[in-house]
């Protein structure tokens, strides 16, 4: 019987996209596997495509925590291979860290195979020949050694940079009212920007709240800026929050040094920099609203921040209206919840409908096994998807000819023309759209995801009846599975989009319908029960054990 070889592939910046790396690790891996007489599964590749090994991002999510996982769950065979084209491909971490995850994979009985050497790496062949176990030392220890020397010297450079006596620019980066001279000595502001900010300082000094000024912006359809994509955002509390409160309105620049604690980067404060960025408030008014925002905090002992989950639903809700997230609002009564869309509670330009949490926290605690049972299986399958990629391939080959083509006839044709210049738009446009579908094909993994889906589920309802509640293990499972839950209020039900494709449907039950805001702590206008919607039954997944 033929062994059963899996591909690895990584590489640390997307700008390696468009080189050749991609190629080249796959074609070893295909180039080896046939040499050797291995089934390389072009079904389930695992790809990590601009994601770091220095700090292990690879091997807590992405490719190869994939891979990890279905090693650890049986899903692939003993006796299999995993080809990388080198080991700094899996680890760039420290030496103890890189040797136990070589090590996990080796004992879980799979054979790493690094292509640019032709070296294999298993149990039997460390055992007989423990020099190999040395060598691969070496090669990890050279791959951390990399990393840090890279890391030190960009962390030199830019400390030089930022420190350098006069230099008031460090780049393109910065507070979204400036922007940086042409003559890269310094920053300017944006008067249309400016006025924005220097409007809510005018506005919390007259005692207007935080809510009512990001409303009264949205409202009035102010654009918002900074960095990124901010079409069709709105005004929030928080950001408003920060305007308040950050140096930067003054000018004042607080450089961070990063470090690693307990394997997760963080960004810690060193001393702050007056008079960097040009200032847009006085000192005066910025002061006065830190010793406000310091009052409060210290009335209403806003510094012991609350770890406990309180929204099931954390991050998973969205608003059937405007698919916006919905956020949970509680008053002085206990058992009174409520969930409203965000775009309304902050702008008032969405349904101002409440919808009672505690009916839909119990199809997520009391109810889960129904949650279960409506589950739908993953939709594509390996000769589904092999098929679709097959297609995919086979016309990105043709469009490319024809893009190829097109710009050698590009002096005898009329390619200046309109039709000439749609022509070549069109087939640019085809060619991103057929990569972006080939790119969820291959990251799609449904060979083995039936048997991780009944696992998550498994977690999902022994996180639901296990006493005490612990509603944020609920919520991580329930993270783990979803996407995200529309609080479709006026059919009474959940929608549930399933990371693994498809949806789900889940009534609960409602004590009103309809109508305009209301008071939550008033009586509410309507206490029948309303009548449930039927829903197409999902085909259940596999029965989860005892």
């Amino acid at each position: 019987m033929r062994g059963l070889a899996y591909s690895y592939l990584r590489f640390s910046t997307p700008d390696q996209a468009l080189g050749d790396s991609r190629r080249r690790q796959l074609a070893l891996a295909e180039n080896y596997a046939e040499q050797h007489g291995l089934l390389l599964d072009r079904g389930l590749n695992f790809r990590d495509l601009g994601v770091s090994a220095f700090r292990g991002r690879n091997a807590k999510q992405g490719g190869l925590r994939a891979f990890l996982d279905a090693v650890e769950h049986s899903l692939v065979p003993p006796n299999s291979y995993l080809l990388v084209e080198s080991l700094d491909r899996l680890s760039r971490e420290q030496i103890l860290t890189a040797q136990a995850l070589f090590l996990q994979i080796i004992n879980a009985g799979v054979t790493i195979v690094t292509l640019l050497d032709q070296r294999a790496y298993s149990v039997a062949s460390l055992n007989a020949n423990p020099t190999d176990l040395i060598i691969s030392l070496v090669y990890m220890m050279r791959a951390n050694e990399e990393s840090a020397t890279k890391s030190a010297r960009l962390r030199a450079a830019w400390i030089a940079r930022r420190d350098k006596p006069g230099n008031n620019h460090h780049g393109r980066r910065c507070p979204g009212w400036l922007r940086p001279k042409p003559d890269k000595s310094g920053y300017e502001v944006i008067p249309e920007k400016a006025v924005i900010v220097q409007r809510i300082y005018r506005e919390a000094l007259a005692g207007v709240g935080l809510q009512m000024i990001g409303r009264g912006l949205s409202q009035e359809g102010v654009p918002l800026f900074g960095h990124g994509n901010q079409r069709g955002k709105i005004w929030q509390r928080a950001l408003i929050r920060h305007l308040l409160r950050t140096p930067l309105v003054i000018g004042t620049y607080t450089p961070c040094r990063s470090e690693v604690v307990n394997g997760k980067l963080r960004y810690v404060p060193i001393e702050p920099r007056p008079g960097y960025y040009p200032a847009i408030i006085s000192f005066e008014d910025w002061d006065t609203m830190r010793q406000r925002r310091l009052a409060w905090s210290e009335h209403h002992d806003c510094s012991n921040r609350k770890s406990s989950v309180a929204n099931v639903l954390s991050r998973l809700a969205r608003c059937p209206k405007c698919d916006r997230p919905m956020v949970l609002l509680r008053t002085n009564v206990p058992n009174q919840r409520y969930l409203c869309c965000m775009a309304w509670r902050e702008s008032r330009t969405c349904s101002d409908e409440w919808v009672r949490f505690p009916e839909i926290e119990d199809v997520f605690t009391d109810d889960v096994r129904f949650l279960i049972e409506r589950c739908p299986k993953p939709q594509l399958h390996v000769e589904a998807r092999r098929l679709m990629l097959k297609s995919i391939t086979s016309r990105l080959s043709y469009l490319r000819t024809r893009k190829a083509r097109e710009s050698a006839d590009r002096d005898t044709l009329t390619m200046t023309s309109r039709t000439g210049r749609s022509w070549a738009a069109q087939t640019g446009e085809e060619m991103e759209r057929l990569l972006a579908e080939r790119y969820r094909l291959r990251a799609d993994r449904s060979y083995w995801q039936d048997a991780t889906l009944n696992l998550k589920l498994a977690e999902l309802r022994a996180a639901a009846i296990a006493q005490p509640r612990d509603l944020a293990r609920i919520n991580e499972a329930l993270r783990s599975l979803l996407i995200k839950v529309i609080v479709d209020w006026e059919n009474a039900r959940l929608i549930l989009h399933w990371r693994h494709g498809g949806q789900s449907f889940e009534p609960f039950y409602r004590r009103r319908l309809h109508g305009q805001f209301r008071n939550p702590s008033s009586p509410p206008r309507e206490q029948s029960w309303p009548t449930l919607p039927s829903h197409p039954v999902v085909t259940p997944t596999e029965s989860l054990p005892n």
